[in-house]
């Protein structure tokens, strides 16, 4: 479970700034929007408001920086190719370190996991404490690396003798999983098991909620969750179409290089097609129609796009971030999947949503407790600010407080000043 995240310097975020899961003192939903591991109070859900450039999709790009280090560490070629991305609007910050941590839950124990990363990709600071989820449990440090000086806690044997193993620009927990570490690996199966949908990655989760069509049960699972968003589909198939077939209907595939088409030759291509019911001049159902998917509107490709991350994070009870969840979807189909994580009935999983919006429909609460509404905002200085509800007014806002109207009228910040464009003719 996912409990909280930290970063500093990384992109519009100078300063050190949090954004967690655990859940406050407030007693509302307690039964539906939150769980319980262990006396510990989690969020099931969280949504991330603010202006267009505050940092809302920054956050998650953060999120999403930490887990491609920690995946691919481990490999030379590719952490040869980390990208810097400080915040670049103060001189200092601009070539100083950047930091991530992340506070999880794994079997009834608290992992607090982070790094400090330069310019150039090497590992400047890394560390690993661990806390039992029980009464007056303290914190035990696991390792604590100061460049490549490592230091081991007694609990942590599995680090014996690998320190000199560890590359300047790798961390050690990746070294350490190399060498079946039970923890270390524990922690890495954790980070790719988190989804991270956004606009830029598209296509990249469009192919596997695609390839989990070839999966009989999967793909039923992913029909029924369709045909419950009141899209018209009855059903929804992925078709491989053979060379010879592609080279009768698609004059312009003869013009591919040659290892393309030799490839087509091999292994042919796939479309997804959508049945509807079609009718007679009386109404009467008549045949189920075929269509090819580019007929179906953007908000049922995109909901197409995102049904098996949302079914495979529900069945495993992982963490998925989406940035912008509501690009094309309507209030309501956004509001039924917040429902879907927040309900103990579809969720039984306990797994977690974040996501960004601009969706003040969806600034109400009855839907989300105060503590799982946050807002992102920059300051004059250009850096993003991030807080949450429960924040403001020092947790004195109301039970029954109308928040999509003073969102509006920016009493909680979060959106742009804009009075109206301006154009010179």
């Amino acid at each position: 479970m996912f409990l909280n995240f930290k970063v500093k310097n990384f992109k519009s975020f100078k300063d050190l700034t949090e954004f967690s899961l655990e859940a406050t003192k407030l007693k509302n939903m307690i039964d539906s929007n939150t769980f319980e591991e262990n006396n510990l109070l989690i969020l099931k859900s969280a949504v991330i408001y603010g202006a267009n450039a505050s940092g809302k999709s920054n956050l998650l790009g953060a999120i999403e920086k930490m887990i491609e280090i920690v995946k691919f560490s481990i490999d030379i070629e590719k952490a040869k190719q980390y990208n810097h991305q400080p915040f670049l609007l103060n001189c200092d910050s601009e070539t100083s370190v950047t930091l991530f941590e992340t506070n999880i839950v794994l079997d009834e124990i608290i992992y607090r996991y982070g790094f400090e990363i330069t310019s150039k990709g090497d590992i400047e600071n890394e560390w690993l404490f661990q806390k039992k989820l029980k009464q007056y449990a303290k914190e035990v440090l696991l390792f604590n690396r100061k460049n490549e000086n490592i230091e081991l806690g007694s609990s942590f044997t599995e680090g014996k003798g690998i320190q000199n193993k560890t590359r300047k620009n790798s961390l050690f927990i990746s070294v350490v999983a190399q060498f079946n570490g039970i923890i270390s690996q524990k922690l890495l199966d954790w980070f790719s098991s988190i989804n991270i949908l956004s606009n830029i990655r598209t296509e990249e989760f469009k192919h596997f909620s695609f390839d989990m069509l070839e999966d009989e049960s999967f793909k039923n699972k992913i029909i029924s969750f369709i045909k419950s968003a009141d899209t018209g589909i009855t059903s929804i198939h992925k078709t491989k179409l053979s060379y010879d077939k592609l080279k009768n209907e698609d004059s312009e595939l003869l013009g591919l290089p040659d290892f393309i088409l030799d490839k087509i030759k091999e292994e042919g291509l796939s479309t997804i097609e959508t049945m509807h019911m079609q009718y007679d001049k009386e109404n009467n159902f008549t045949k189920l129609k075929t269509f090819n998917l580019d007929f179906e509107s953007d908000g049922t490709q995109k909901l197409l796009a995102i049904s098996a991350p949302i079914i495979d994070t529900l069945q495993s009870g992982s963490v998925l971030f989406v940035d912008e969840l509501d690009n094309s979807m309507h209030t309501d189909l956004v509001e039924a999947i917040v429902k879907l994580f927040n309900s103990s009935d579809t969720n039984k999983n306990n797994a977690q949503l974040i996501f960004t919006t601009h969706d003040t429909n969806l600034l109400n609460q009855e839907l989300f407790r105060r503590d799982q509404i946050w807002f992102t905002q920059k300051d004059i200085y250009g850096a993003s600010e991030l807080y949450s509800l429960i924040e403001y007014g020092k947790g004195k806002t109301r039970d029954d407080l109308v928040l999509e109207k003073n969102y509006k009228k920016g009493i909680f910040g979060g959106k742009p000043h804009i009075d109206s464009l301006f154009y010179e003719a």
